[in-house]
């Protein structure tokens, strides 16, 4: 399991380089994909980068300054597989209230309607 930081870096790293081929990325390039609240510098990012060669997320084909060549492995499309699934499972929920509130009014519409139904017909 990857922490926030690391999993958001994933994440960038996938959108950019979504196919099998090396892509060629700055550190540059991460700071602008990665969300404005976050708060990472170079040195995070190349030690993060790192850690997801070392942890067999990505390959690196190349290391300069702060330019990467690099590919993901089956592990991190995986990972973000189940990510991207995981999202798609919170949004489908209704919150517990909701079902509440809709529960409260059908059974006060039964009520109202078994009261009309008696008022006007018994």
């Amino acid at each position: 399991m990857l922490d926030k930081k690391t999993a958001a870096i994933l994440k960038v790293l996938g959108k950019l380089g979504e196919d099998s081929a090396y892509k060629v990325i700055t550190v540059n390039e991460i700071f602008t994909a990665l969300p404005s609240k976050s708060q990472y510098d170079s040195d995070s990012i190349k030690q993060t980068i790192e850690y997801l060669c070392k942890q067999e997320f990505i390959v690196l084909k190349f290391e300069e300054d702060e330019t990467f060549c690099y590919s993901l492995l089956p592990k991190a499309r995986i990972y973000l597989e189940q990510d991207m699934s995981k999202d798609k499972v919170k949004k489908q929920h209704l919150p517990f209230s909701w079902i509440i509130i809709c529960t409260f009014g059908c059974a006060i519409g039964a009520f109202l309607s078994n009261f009309l139904f008696y008022y006007l017909f018994g």
